[in-house]
């Protein structure tokens, strides 16, 4: 369904507003990164940096992918470790200077933050793959799924968080900019000495606990925090029947977060051999959900989960009852490409709507006179 003219006219009230109270960033990052933009020539397009970092990550997932596939129990090579490590430090830099180059040229839109949050959104999932073979998490039970399960429900808490309280607020130690910067010394760590000292390590008392998995057991802790402050901030600016509806509102999403831990443990063997397309799915998903809010923040519309959203769930669980290994491969495969086709479509369409309606091309500078910069 098309967007209304009064939602895309909402757009031109639209304010992003965030709060980041980190320490590296205001004291380190920012300063730094506001010289570093002032040498990006001014016919670079905000949007064009956006998609460069991005595409850090991609380079980082396809060579960790060439280096032992899915088979989170294998240590990387050391040079995997450090591109690893150093895509996630250019990522974080150039997902800073998009920001910063769009308030200088004037070119700060609300299409430019859907841009920048929804390549975020895939960025994580890439991430969250390249963190499970970088910290060695292993393929049995909840580790092996650990780090996926703590990065999505931490960014869609704070997707969540933005939509319900109109802001965005960073604590003093998070994981954009703090957590970017540990996976950063973590790749490098592991390509100088060794995954073997840095994450693999076992910690002799705790048995097969290695002190990967204790990281990603921080990953875990920080996302429950970031459903503590969405309760807690919604409470705060609204009262407890609100919070009542974030739970229902969410219930199909936390479905998604748990639907490949019951794998883990009750379709052990199939998710030993085809884990990947299970959380596949559950990646998809997130990012259709996580995408839609964020338009739902620039439109000021009301959030309403999508039937197709719905579909997709419900043929994840159906495919928990099948026995037979190779028809549930193909079944979830389907629904994979499914749910990629429908994502493809509905940013396809959104994008146009928008940037028609704004008067914008995507990977062009808007020529603005200061004056009449639109300050986010």
């Amino acid at each position: 369904m098309p967007l209304t003219q009064d939602k895309l006219e909402n757009m031109n009230q639209f304010k992003y507003k965030y709060t980041n109270n980190s320490f590296l960033y205001n004291k380190i990052y920012s300063p730094c990164l506001n010289k570093l933009v002032e040498y990006v020539p001014r016919n670079i397009a905000p949007n064009l940096i956006t998609l460069f970092s991005l595409m850090c990550n991609i380079i980082a997932f396809i060579v960790t992918l060439a280096d032992g596939g899915f088979d989170f129990s294998q240590p990387l090579k050391k040079s995997t470790c450090y591109v690893i490590g150093i895509s996630q430090l250019v990522y974080q830099a150039l997902d800073n200077i998009d920001g910063k180059q769009a308030r200088r040229t004037g070119n700060s839109t609300p299409f430019g933050m859907l841009m920048d949050h929804g390549c975020d959104t895939f960025t994580l999932i890439f991430t969250s793959y390249n963190m499970s073979r970088l910290l060695v998490v292993g393929n049995e039970g909840f580790f092996s799924y650990s780090v996926f399960f703590g990065l999505i429900l931490g960014f869609f808490m704070m997707t969540y968080e933005d939509y319900k309280i109109g802001e965005m607020a960073y604590p003093v130690i998070n994981g954009v900019d703090e957590g970017n910067f540990a996976v950063f010394v973590i790749g490098l760590c592991c390509g100088i000495f060794g995954q073997g000292w840095v994450v693999y390590a076992p910690i002799s008392k705790f048995g097969s606990l290695t002190i990967g998995k204790i990281f990603s057991l921080v990953i875990i802790i920080g996302a429950v925090g970031t459903i503590f402050n969405l309760y807690y901030h919604t409470y705060q600016k609204k009262d407890c029947r609100e919070n009542l509806r974030n739970f229902f509102d969410n219930l199909a999403f936390y479905n998604v977060l748990l639907v490949p831990v019951i794998f883990s443990y009750i379709r052990e063997e199939f998710w030993l051999n085809y884990k990947w397309v299970v959380i596949l799915n559950a990646c998809l998903l997130f990012a259709r959900l996580t995408i839609d809010i964020q338009i739902k923040i620039a439109t000021m519309d009301n959030f309403r989960c999508n039937i197709m959203f719905i579909f997709s769930n419900l043929m994840m669980i159906l495919s928990l009852f099948f026995t037979n290994e190779k028809f549930n491969f193909y079944f979830l495969g389907c629904t994979a490409i499914f749910e990629f086709a429908e994502l493809a479509v509905f940013i396809y369409f959104r994008a146009n709507e928008i940037t028609e309606f704004l008067g914008i091309r995507v990977f062009c500078v808007k020529s603005t006179e200061p004056s009449d910069m639109v300050k986010v």
